[in-house]
């Protein structure tokens, strides 16, 4: 599916939180508290109220950034997306074909992904970011905040009962760069 039109209706609450949740997704992102896979999980989990710690959320994309382990692949902020539908959308049963549901999100999402970043793959989004590290490291935020935005919207699409849970708190925070290198700086301490 290439299309941009999104398979079921979409209300203004679903999009503005979608855009919330991708706000605060590039905000752990670049602060550089998480890389993108696990900015997105970590939020959509906290936000919606899923079932995995934080410290579930941040292993298991620990290997999932920078195009899956440094190969350049799949952007990692896209796996982190994938993995947040899996978690909300998915129906727990073992299935040799996968669960439908979760498989038909996780192709909307790689479609929209592709639709709005030209490519899924880490080395090719790189190589169109051009002007520097810096200039790169924003992209690859801007892309991270559409991943959390695409995976917020498809989850509040098919289950809109989790907008009446959404946890404003998790939301609504944001740090600076010096703010997000105290808490870091706190979180190994307490370790």
């Amino acid at each position: 599916m290439t299309s941009s039109k999104v398979e079921y209706p979409i209300t203004s609450d679903i999009e503005g939180i979608g855009q919330l949740i991708g706000r605060r997704a590039e905000n752990l992102f670049l602060t550089r508290q998480l890389w993108c896979s696990g900015a997105v999980l970590v939020v959509l989990n906290c936000v919606l109220e899923g079932d995995l710690t934080q410290d579930q959320a941040i292993r298991l994309t620990a290997g999932l950034g920078d195009g899956m382990g440094g190969a350049g692949c799949i952007c990692g902020g896209l796996n982190g997306a994938a993995l947040a539908l899996g978690l909300f959308l998915g129906n727990g049963r073992l299935s040799p074909g996968g669960d439908r549901k979760v498989v038909k999100a996780t192709r909307w999402l790689h479609d929209q992904f592709k639709l709005a970043h030209g490519s899924t793959c880490c080395r090719i989004l790189l190589k169109k970011d051009t002007g520097g590290s810096k200039t790169q490291y924003r992209e690859c935020g801007r892309r991270t905040a559409k991943a959390a935005e695409l995976g917020a919207v498809r989850i509040l699409g098919e289950r809109p009962e989790l907008i009446r849970r959404v946890q404003w708190d998790c939301l609504n925070q944001k740090e600076s760069m010096l703010g997000a290198r105290i808490k870091i700086v706190t979180d190994h301490l307490r370790k």
